[in-house]
């Protein structure tokens, strides 16, 4: 991951994969779907640039977290 990455506010889907540990095809069906993350769209057309909150991004990991004894 890189350094600053975690200093940025939005970031785009391959850093936002970084973060989460799974793949930008994967942030693509979710969007998709509608599902799991809400993110910023510029544009109106498939082209689209694709952006996600870096706390909406933190705060989807503290809300997965399983807890054990």
């Amino acid at each position: 991951m890189e350094v600053g990455l975690m200093t940025k506010k939005y970031l785009s889907p391959k850093e936002a994969s970084a973060i989460l540990g799974v793949s930008t095809s994967l942030l693509q069906k979710w969007r998709t779907l509608k599902v799991k993350l809400d993110y910023v769209k510029l544009g109106e057309s498939s082209t689209s640039v694709i952006r996600y909150k870096l706390d909406d991004l933190l705060n989807y990991l503290e809300q997965n977290i399983i807890k054990t004894m």
